[in-house]
């Protein structure tokens, strides 16, 4: 398991510029998209998924910050489960796309720290034992795939609630709607609308599965310049 660092460390660029396609400019993470007409990020290039794996391009988004929230600034988030010998869980704090490890506590949490998602083995019976929830107190919710990709249809999302899902159930993760091309959102401890995107996922029944995605936060009015 590979930890990131703390809170503070910088892990987000900007988004482009308003009414740009398919760029994402990479200056310091001070200087976010400037106001302006609906920026949108079109479906991209097709991408060659990993053995096992099923990957596909984002969807079309449109970044136009909800009210009271600033422009929408672009990072990256994941799954990747240990070994459940290793009895470590994984913490995800939306507000970055960081992660971190602490000892498994049978879904339980010692330091939660800001985190939205926890992913720990459930049984620890070598088949498929990890389980994914929102935390207690966040608001964490799942944007199917067919709903639009906008701030606003994300900030309602996050208000329907994120209940134990174990990711290697196939048939459960459609049913919920847990698939390639949905999106994990959340309105954050910070007041960020945070929208996890759901680009690949490998694993199944007898492997614990990773997930990866590009994730964009817009972060609150109140906050621009103070959440990373």
């Amino acid at each position: 398991m590979i930890v990131s660092g703390g809170r503070d460390a910088p892990a987000s660029t900007p988004i482009s510029a308003p009414g740009s396609q398919a760029t994402v400019a990479t200056p310091p993470r001070t200087d976010p998209v400037p106001p302006g007409p609906s920026p949108t990020v079109p479906a991209g290039a097709a991408v060659t998924p990993r053995p096992g794996g099923i990957t596909t391009p984002s969807a079309a988004i449109d970044l136009t910050p909800p009210d009271g929230h600033g422009p929408a600034r672009k990072a990256a988030w994941g799954l990747a489960p240990a070994p459940c010998t290793q009895h470590e869980q994984q913490l995800v704090d939306l507000d970055t796309g960081e992660s971190r490890v602490e000892r498994e506590g049978n879904g339980a949490v010692a330091n939660p720290g800001g985190a939205e998602l926890l992913y720990w083995p459930d049984t620890c019976t070598g088949i498929g034992d990890y389980v994914l929830r929102a935390l207690p107190n966040t608001r964490v919710g799942l944007l199917r795939a067919d709903a639009p990709r906008t701030a606003e249809a994300c900030k309602a999302a996050a208000g329907t609630g994120f209940a134990a899902l174990p990711l290697s159930e196939g048939r459960d993760t459609k049913e919920r709607g847990f698939t390639v091309g949905a999106a994990v959102c959340a309105v954050t401890a910070d007041g960020a609308v945070a929208m996890a995107l759901i680009d690949h996922m490998s694993g199944g029944a007898t492997t614990d599965v990773s997930v990866s995605g590009n994730l964009y936060v817009w972060p609150q009015a109140s906050n621009q310049g103070l959440v990373p």
